[in-house]
């Protein structure tokens, strides 16, 4: 069975980007708001990876990444931020809130699919 993997992100154009590189690879689900996330992974905790933007409408990625850590269920799931805003202050609040790592949009496809690949512990 592949590895799972949620792409909560609101730009149709990079969920579509992130599909055709994982897709002979991973199951992707794609979500476009956080609060769509939250409540699905609220009932089904079968990821094994998020990629979560930072710059959401309502509930923003960070918020989504301090529910997600401080819950049971979902603690463990490595999470990879996705952002536009790369300021120093934003990717360190971040990771210390529980993100394995970030990449800077706009994103390079082999660089994403390598971390992406590095984190499930996988080979390519």
């Amino acid at each position: 069975m592949n590895k799972q993997i949620a792409l909560i992100d609101d730009s149709s154009p990079f969920c579509l980007l992130v599909r055709q590189i994982f897709e002979h690879r991973y199951d992707i689900d794609t979500f476009a708001t956080a609060t769509d996330f939250l409540v699905l992974i609220s009932r089904i905790s079968h990821y094994d990876l998020i990629l979560l933007d930072i710059n959401l409408p309502g509930i923003n990625g960070l918020e989504a990444l301090t529910k997600l850590k401080a819950t049971p269920e979902t603690a463990s799931i490595p999470i990879l931020l996705l952002t536009g805003d790369a300021r120093r202050d934003t990717v360190v609040r971040g990771i210390q809130l529980g993100a394995q790592d970030y990449m800077s949009k706009p994103i390079d496809p082999l660089i994403l699919e390598e971390r992406v690949i590095q984190i499930l512990g996988d080979t390519l």
